[in-house]
Parts: C-alpha cells; structure tokens; sequence
C-alpha cells in the first residue's frame, strides 16, 4: 500500500508539472497577439547552428557535472561507481528537483538508485549533504558575483522581480548555513529520530521501535564515519565545489548562448546572463515546481530591458525550453533506463550475486 502510494504521489506531481509547463508556456504567449509557436520554430530554425550546437553541450553538461561531483565523492569515501551509474543518480536529482516543490526534491529518489547500488544509507546521506553543501556555495558564488559584476540590471527590474530575488539570496545564504550546521548534528539528530519513532510507535504506525533505533542509530555511524573521510579531503571538496559552479554556469549560459544564436549582440550577452542568474535565484526555493511561472517572469522582466516585449518573450521561451524543460526531459528518460535496467537485474539475478557496480 505505501509502494502504491508513492507511486501515485509522483504520478501526480509529474501531472502537475506537465500542466504548469503548459500554463507558463500559454501564459507567456498569451502576453503577446503575434507570438505563436511556429513563430518559435521558425526563430530556432533560423539560428546559428554553432550557438544551438553549444547550448545542447550545456543541456547535457548540466547533468554530468552533477553527474561527475557525485562519482568524484563515492570514489572519495570507498564506493566508486561508473560515470554511466553516477550520470543516473544526477539525473535522478535534477529530474525530481523538478517535478516536485522544494529544490532539494530529488534526492530521495537520487538516494534511492544509490541504495540500490549498494551504498549504504549513512554514507549516502553524507554524500548527498556534502553535495548539497558545495551547491548551495556554488550558487551563491555565482550570485554574488553577478551582482557586483552588473548592479545595473537588478535595479532596473520591478519591484516584485527585485523582492523575489532579495528573498532568494537570503533563502540561499540560510541554507548554506543551515547545511553546515547540520553536517556536524548526527547527535542531535539521533535523538529528534528516536522521539519521531516513539511519537509513530504510539500512533501504532510502526512496531518494532528498538529496531528502527538501532537502524537509525547504525546509519547515523555511517554517517559519521562518511563525514570524517570528507572532512580530511579539502581538495577533492573543492573540485566537487568547482563541478558544481561548472554546473550552474552550464544551465545559466544557455539563455545567452540563445541571445547570441538568435542574432543578440556581445554587447547584451552579459545582462542576459545575469538577468538569467537573478531569475534562477528568485524562483530557486518558491514552492512551485521548478519554479515554473515564476522563473519565466523573472527572466522576461530583465530581457525587457534589452529588446522588445515580442522579442523578450520569444527569447524568454526558446531559452527556458532548453535550459529546463528539454534538460528535464532528457534526465526523465535517463532515470527511466537507469530505473529499467535496476529492475530487469533485480529480477533476475540471485540476490547472493548482486554486484554493486552492474
């Protein structure tokens, strides 16, 4: 019954995504009598081959430098998996991240293909921290450097872009805070679980409480023992730091790589990309899946500043098409291999032969 549940769960956040995908993309062209979606296909169909050539390598480089972070410290703590095995696990994360409310929404599922690799759970919790850790400080690199390289453009924004924004770099910088902070509480931790497994026994939703505290408590030495491996690791944490930057600038770029693709001049490339990190940020920690809506608004509100509405919105729709949903896309049929192959070796292979690195 809970498998079921689950199930049913993400089916229909994926049905709310697809429909808020949809509402964002007529609400955009709604803004303007002229723009249709052919007139998208024909602008694409027009660019520069070498500018779309070079967005695709960022849609693709999104997930592998995710990808790549996370085999870099499953090789650090004694777990190495292939590059095919970690490039599932980021777009596990990305995909779900996605399709759910809260940005950090994919690392269940990221959590769960690693399980079922075969690395334990303790150690998968801190690797999943330490990552969240690094992206958290990567993005708020990219932020603030932004913002002092081009002030410019965050003052000529509207006051909700201008809000929603603030909000975002005050949300970002709690994080990472947060995150630190909670790298170092598997104590306190231990104890918040052992009063939620008493509260769950009493309701009778679970039985067998020494059981799920010796469980807990066996993850949280995982945990720890994962942790000290990292913490004696400072330049591997700062590579994983700087795949996670490689990241973020994969996915940023792709709107001013389509500026440039679409006829754009170099000297509005800068203020379409900071325009692209402002609305990355302010639409990061909303609780709408991908931020959807709200993002589109964000991005077109700075693109205004540098051409016509018409064009802004059609900038604004061919750049969050690839740098979001045709990147989800691609992570959705990525994880569906990675989820297929899994199953069929499941299956079919005696559990005494299950090797980890299938």
């Amino acid at each position: 019954m809970a498998m079921k549940t689950k199930k049913n769960n993400k089916a229909l956040w994926t049905l709310i995504a697809f429909a808020l995908a949809l509402l964002s993309i007529f609400a955009v062209l709604s803004q303007s009598r002229e723009l249709s979606i052919q007139d998208l296909f024909d602008t694409i169909a027009r660019a520069n081959r070498f500018w779309l050539f070079l967005a695709v390598l960022c849609m693709f480089g999104f997930i592998f430098f995710e990808g790549h972070a996370l085999w870099r410290l499953l090789r650090t703590v004694g777990y190495p998996r292939s590059h095919l095995q970690s490039v599932v696990y980021a777009s596990a994360d990305i995909y779900c991240s996605a399709i759910t409310p809260s940005a950090t929404g994919g690392q269940p599922v990221c959590a769960w293909f690693m399980k079922r690799d075969g690395v334990p759970m303790g150690y998968i919790t801190a690797i999943l921290a330490m990552y969240l850790i690094m992206h958290t400080f990567a993005t708020l690199t990219v932020a603030v450097i932004s913002l002092i390289a081009d002030p410019g453009v965050f003052t000529e924004l509207s006051f909700l872009s201008q809000f929603l924004i603030v909000i975002g770099y005050i949300m970002v910088l709690g994080l990472a805070v947060l995150f630190l902070m909670l790298f170092k509480m598997e104590r306190r931790i231990y104890i918040i679980g052992c009063r939620m497994i008493d509260k769950m026994t009493k309701k009778g939703w679970i039985k067998r409480t020494q059981h799920w505290k010796d469980r807990l408590k066996n993850t949280l030495s995982d945990y720890a023992s994962c942790r000290e491996l990292l913490k004696g690791q400072g330049s591997i944490l700062f590579q994983v730091y700087l795949f996670n930057i490689g990241q973020r600038l994969c996915q940023t770029v792709i709107s001013t790589i389509m500026y440039l693709a679409t006829g754009g001049t170099p000297s509005g490339a800068g203020t379409v990309f900071v325009t692209q990190i402002f609305s990355t940020i302010g639409s990061m920690f909303m609780p709408v899946p991908g931020g959807m809506g709200i993002s589109d608004y964000l991005l077109y509100d700075g693109l205004r500043l540098l051409m016509q509405k018409d064009a802004a919105l059609q900038l604004e729709l061919i750049s969050r098409s690839m740098s979001f949903y045709l990147t989800v896309l691609i992570s959705m049929v990525i994880v569906l291999i990675g989820y297929l192959q899994r199953r069929i070796f499941y299956f079919t292979v005696p559990p005494e032969n299950h090797d980890s690195t299938q």
